[in-house]
């Protein structure tokens, strides 16, 4: 990247911005990766001023881990991943904030609504980073990829109030390390020319894959630069790498055609269970209720609302009998898709109890990048039923799943 302010004007004549990036390379680049600076972190201090310019850090209790540290924090040495006890000596002061995930989830959305008016080729890899393809896209908004970046920038910082970083370059891999070189509010740019050399003086640590452990095998024989794995004999390399040998050089070199991936969407996520004997009714509700928490969990990891349930049943005679359901109030946590499912096999169980087979699925899923969906309930009750299968979830996603349970599956078994 070369800046060249000492050869343009101070300020912009347009936007009035302090920093002018010149690049030679500029109207070729076309791969994006965005970062969203100490995303859970970043909504926090958003949402309470009162915690700016302090050491903040999102995570659970003393026994947790920080998932995220805002830049405050990090100038003690905190990172993410680190023991929560760890981080509070480091910074006797440190403020420590429960996540918040449904909440951070729905800013999510809003950051991806914004991705997707620039472009449709979108491969997010967490809840705060994605890879962006804007090929093609120069004609539509009259404007090269690099300017449309800036604008998701400036637009994502005005209207949700949250700063993100920007790499841009030629392919994924150098796109993502470009994002970091500037955090936060960065914007950074790594051309084609200049990449192998840019690479060459940096550890083989930034390379995207490589874990400690073979980076300190690598720096065991002496690789701590990515000149020095070029430089190094194959047969070292593979004794380290293995099958990711040939991909790592590659990478170390500015080589890298992995392609930006536009994820397909799910259509829909069902579960069923068999049995070999008849059961009566409440036992045909046990094995729903458990079908419904385990729906639940699979919609919850993959962050979606869904509009229509469908409950799936086959009798001993093996017909097959489908009923559906679709309401405003989007499907998503287990109360409330065995309430809507419960009310299906009801309606069934009139007229037949001779079942072999049940199931329950969701489907007609709310676009993610809707920015309309907040999951909010009037009903306390509601509310009361949100805040215990939250809790169990995460009790059941630190000692396994269903090792905590409801009453229901107490009886009749």
């Amino acid at each position: 990247m070369k800046w060249e302010s000492d050869q343009l004007p101070l300020k912009c004549s347009k936007c009035n911005a302090n920093n002018i990036i010149s690049h030679q390379e500029i109207n070729d680049l076309n791969i994006a990766h965005l970062d969203c600076d100490s995303f859970y972190a970043s909504v926090e201090k958003r949402d309470n001023p009162n915690l700016q310019q302090k050491p903040v850090v999102v995570g659970g209790s003393e026994k947790g881990v920080v998932a995220a540290a805002c830049y405050e924090a990090r100038k003690y040495g905190i990172k993410s991943a680190m023991p929560i006890f760890k981080a509070k000596k480091l910074c006797p002061q440190l403020i420590i904030i429960k996540p918040r995930m449904e909440y951070y989830t729905k800013i999510s959305r809003e950051v991806r609504f914004i991705m997707e008016r620039i472009t449709p080729i979108i491969e997010p890899i967490s809840i705060d980073e994605a890879f962006l393809d804007l090929s093609g896209t120069q004609k539509l908004h009259k404007c090269i990829p690099a300017i449309s970046m800036l604008k998701i920038q400036k637009e994502i910082y005005k209207s949700i109030g949250i700063t993100v970083s920007i790499g841009l370059s030629y392919n994924k891999s150098l796109a993502k390390l470009a994002s970091e070189q500037n955090k936060p509010n960065g914007f950074f740019v790594l051309g084609k020319k200049e990449a192998e050399d840019w690479l060459s003086e940096k550890p083989v640590s930034i390379i995207f894959g490589l874990g400690k452990s073979t980076v300190k095998k690598l720096n065991s024989v002496n690789i701590f630069l990515c000149r020095d794995l070029k430089s190094s004999p194959i047969k070292d390399i593979k004794n380290i790498l293995g099958s990711n040998s040939e991909k790592i050089l590659n990478i170390s070199k500015g080589i890298d055609n992995r392609p930006v991936i536009r994820k397909n969407k799910t259509k829909s996520i069902s579960v069923e269970t068999t049995f070999s004997y008849k059961k009566d009714d409440d036992k045909l509700k046990n094995e729903l209720h458990l079908l419904c928490l385990k729906l639940s969990l699979k919609l919850k990891k993959k962050n979606l609302f869904g509009k229509t349930l469908t409950l799936k049943l086959k009798t001993t005679n093996f017909k097959l009998i489908t009923r559906s359901v679709s309401i405003n109030q989007l499907f998503h946590m287990a109360h409330h898709i065995y309430s809507k499912a419960e009310e299906l096999l009801d309606k069934e169980l009139k007229n037949s109890k001779n079942y072999r087979l049940i199931g329950v699925g969701i489907s007609n899923f709310m676009e993610e990048s809707s920015d309309h969906y907040e999951l909010k309930f009037e009903d306390k009750t509601i509310q009361k039923k949100n805040k215990l299968e939250n809790a169990i979830d995460e009790i059941n996603e630190k000692i396994g799943f269903n090792n905590i349970t409801v009453g229901r599956h107490f009886h009749n078994n």
